[in-house]
């Protein structure tokens, strides 16, 4: 009898989240963004959001909450409702690199978290400030040689990717660059462009515009395979070695949200991700798009967890307190 009853309220439990999520959503849905306002991760969000009101009839509420290299935004995301009513749209720092970077985060990347769509995938670039005197990557690194810590490296603070892809630079060739930590891309570019700061870290749709006007210049391409938007700048794997460390934008909720309203967001975000509006963005902005289930996110995001974890024991990285702001 005891047995009947649970499954009957399994049952009704089931039913219920599956007609909350034909109702879903019934109200603005607030997305959580753990940088600074400025960077690319806001701009996905607004502009998906537009195109989310119009297939839903709500709006986006889309707040910047930087600081504690994007712990601080991640854990009220963590903490909140699970309802599907609030979301984080964030990049591989926040939930596949945090794990093997810090001992003491307060959420568990696997558990407090339900991954809801791969929102697209990164083509990204070592930039340097127009004035720097090295011209490519070899140059740049014989100057590292040359001057220990003379070059100053924005990062979006421990465990970015910037910040990853600078470890893994100083390790494999043998140099010490300092690394500038700022909150998010949206402090650290403009720094890069102003000469405050000297190389980063960024997409080729960001550099793209600043690499024309004479602000900065492209040193290498990140990965194994040239670009298209730059197909002649040789990549990392060219010069000595890529980690193989995926960039991509991903929509997550709180851990415990029903699995219905998880793929009913999925469905949105990946229904709004192959408008006309966001293929211009995706073109805009150099991201490659792949239409993706919740099921097919979360596996990727469990793969990738591995993948960096081996990537930071190779350079050395042991997990260390995470920062507070």
């Amino acid at each position: 009898m005891r047995l009947a009853r649970t499954v009957a309220a399994l049952v009704l439990s089931l039913a219920a989240a599956g007609v909350h999520a034909q109702a879903f959503p019934a109200k603005p849905v607030h997305v959580i963004v753990p940088f600074a306002a400025g960077g690319v991760v806001e701009l996905i969000a607004r502009t998906l959001g537009s195109v989310f009101q119009e297939s839903t009839g709500q709006p986006f509420v889309v707040e910047t909450r930087p600081g504690g290299a994007s712990i601080i935004g991640m854990n009220a995301c963590a903490r909140s409702a699970p309802d599907g009513y609030t979301l984080c749209f964030t990049v591989a720092d926040s939930l596949s690199y945090g794990p093997a970077l810090y001992s003491d985060l307060p959420y568990n990347p696997e558990t407090d978290f339900a991954p809801v769509a791969n929102l697209g995938w990164s083509n990204n670039l070592i930039v340097a400030n127009a004035k720097a005197p090295y011209g490519n990557y070899k140059e740049m690194i014989a100057f590292a040689k040359g001057k220990p810590g003379a070059i100053n490296w924005a990062t979006w603070g421990p465990g970015s990717l910037p910040d990853l892809y600078l470890q893994w630079i100083k390790r494999q060739a043998g140099v010490d660059i300092t690394g500038i930590p700022y909150k998010g891309a949206g402090a650290g570019n403009p720094a890069v462009f102003s000469g405050e700061a000297d190389v980063t870290y960024m997409g080729f749709g960001g550099a793209a515009p600043m690499i024309k006007a004479g602000k900065i210049k492209p040193i290498v391409a990140i990965g194994d395979r040239r670009s298209p938007f730059m197909p002649g700048l040789p990549t990392l794997a060219d010069e000595g070695g890529d980690p193989g460390l995926k960039g991509y934008f991903g929509a997550f909720a709180p851990g415990k949200t029903p699995k219905p309203i998880v793929d009913r967001l999925n469905a949105e975000l990946v229904k709004a991700s192959k408008t006309q509006r966001m293929q211009d963005f995706h073109k805009t902005y150099t991201l490659d798009f792949d239409e993706n289930t919740a099921d097919q996110f979360a596996a990727f995001m469990k793969s990738d967890r591995a993948t960096a974890s081996k990537v930071f024991r190779s350079i050395g990285v042991t997990p260390s307190a995470a920062p507070q702001n």
